[in-house]
Parts: C-alpha cells; structure tokens; sequence
C-alpha cells in the first residue's frame, strides 16, 4: 500500500496539531512555509510592552514538525495547486 502523501501550507495552531497527530503514521508530510518559524500572534500584546523579548513568542519548525521521520520542511511559498494532477506548486 502507497503511503498517503499530505502538504501543509503554512504552520498556524491548526497545523501544529496536525503534524503532531501524524507523527508516527505512514503518511508523508510536507510542510511548505514562508519562514522557519511559527509566529505566536496571541502574545504580541506581551511582547509590544515588554513583557516578552521578541523571540519568545515564536518556535522554530525544526523544533516541532520536522522532528518527525515522516515530515519534510520546505522554505518557499505556495504559488499554485493543480486539483487535477494532484500538484502543489511552490517558489
């Protein structure tokens, strides 16, 4: 049995409990974002008056997905998907 390939684009909370909930399994996931790092916005407040250094409301992808054996991180951005071929284009 082919194992099933999922992309994620982008890593928000939603895509953190997603790649979370399919570390171990037989998919193959690739995660395409735009930086290395997830940006916690809810703590932002914090940060803008100094409760907070600026980096502590971000984590690193290295640090969370791509842990997993079955995860792939890719840096770009997703310019396009083809329904039809199954194609996820990315720059």
């Amino acid at each position: 049995m082919t194992p099933t390939k999922i992309v994620m684009s982008g890593q928000d909370l939603v895509g953190l409990a997603a790649a979370k909930a399919l570390r171990g399994t037989q998919a193959s996931v690739v995660l395409i974002d735009r930086t290395n790092h997830h940006l916690f916005e809810p703590l932002l407040y914090q940060v803008a008056t100094s409760v907070l250094a600026p980096g502590q409301n971000r984590f690193s992808h290295p640090g969370n997905s791509a842990k997993a054996e079955n995860t792939t991180v890719i840096l770009g951005e997703v310019t396009g998907i083809d329904k039809d071929k199954k194609c996820v284009f990315s720059s």
